[in-house]
């Protein structure tokens, strides 16, 4: 009868092997996969199959309906306009090159060109007071335009709608050098937000927009945070009554309650807190820029309900983390381990 039950168990670690065999860890989420698999072979149980979300994704021009009035000076005003700066700008502006401008680059010339206008007029002031009052009507127009221009640039955006979306897959491994380089393109960007920052050069905005909309480092951060939530909580059901199953509740600690602390200390406390603790510090350094793309699009709800969504993830993922280990705080106190022991 003994070997009966000894060849049933054996028979049932393979067939566990198996079903391990062909769950393999979802993109980006090794760490939690391996914590996960030990715990379930050590309970001699079938490891969950993780079930990702869908991503989130930052409204797009077509999510935001702007009708924005457009502002022109009378063709000969423009020609008077050529001992300006301004006069340059509106040229510029108005060639085939200029009117393909869009995004972000397009409000950096456009808060340009609207202190080149406040600048004009108050030149044109001695020698031609009507058109520097023509001028100044434009500029102060135009003023009260630039909150629409903004929504209407971020929108179409490709670089900040990258840097507020999810990628398709989670971060596997943050680092914090290439996320440095990411604050500091995020930075430049934001001077071009914030009126009351110095713009940055022409040159340097290009190569920080550039680089946001080329790479998925933060838009994988994001994803990271979410997966790792949700994989988080789909491990409710295996760690919820583990003492049982453990032997904790009957007389004895057994080896299998040993073993489980073990992945606990080994496996949870190390790799994966601390992975999932460098990816909620790298986002609460991105708090500062999704507050201000919150300012900048407070006009419009769909802006503000995707970056509630999206700057609330790090504080759901620090939840979560914290309810899983009460599990194992329930699981130590049932099995009379010392915590850290």
């Amino acid at each position: 009868m003994r070997r009966i039950v000894t060849l049933n168990a054996f028979l049932g670690y393979i067939v566990l092997f198996m079903v391990s065999a062909c769950n393999p860890a979802p993109t980006g989420l090794h760490q939690l996969h391996d914590y996960q698999q030990r715990v379930a072979n050590t309970l001699a149980v079938a490891p969950i199959i993780y079930e990702p979300l869908t991503a989130l994704r930052a409204p797009t021009a077509r999510d935001v309906q702007l009708t924005i009035p457009r502002l022109q000076l009378s063709l000969l005003d423009s020609m008077r306009l050529d001992t300006c700066k301004a006069g340059q700008l509106i040229a510029e502006r108005n060639s085939a090159l200029g009117r393909l401008e869009a995004g972000i680059m397009r409000y950096y010339n456009d808060r340009k060109l609207l202190a080149a206008l406040y600048e004009c007029s108050a030149e044109l002031d001695q020698d031609n007071p009507d058109l520097a009052a023509r001028v100044l009507e434009q500029a102060q127009a135009k003023a009260e335009l630039m909150p629409m221009l903004l929504l209407q640039a971020l929108s179409n955006d490709k670089s900040v709608r990258n840097v507020v979306s999810m990628a398709d897959r989670p971060l596997a491994i943050a680092d914090s050098s290439i996320f440095a380089t990411r604050i500091d393109s995020l930075n430049t960007v934001l001077r071009v937000i914030d009126t009351d920052a110095e713009l940055p050069t022409e040159a340097e905005l290009s190569t920080a927009l550039e680089q946001l909309e080329k790479d998925r480092y933060i838009a994988q951060l994001w994803r990271a945070l979410q997966e790792n939530r949700k994989y988080l909580k789909q491990l409710q059901p295996l760690v919820a009554n583990m003492s049982d199953p453990a032997g904790c509740l009957s007389a004895g600690v057994p080896n299998r309650a040993r073993v489980l602390r073990q992945v606990f200390i080994s496996t949870f406390s190390g790799p994966v807190q601390q992975h999932i603790g460098e990816l909620t510090r790298q986002s609460r350094q991105l708090t500062p820029y999704v507050e201000a793309l919150a300012v900048a699009t407070n006009a419009a709800d769909i802006w503000q309900d995707h970056l509630r969504q999206i700057g609330a993830l790090d504080d759901q993922l620090i939840d979560a983390t914290r309810n899983h280990v009460e599990y194992w705080q329930q699981f130590f106190a049932d099995c009379n381990f010392e915590p850290g022991a």
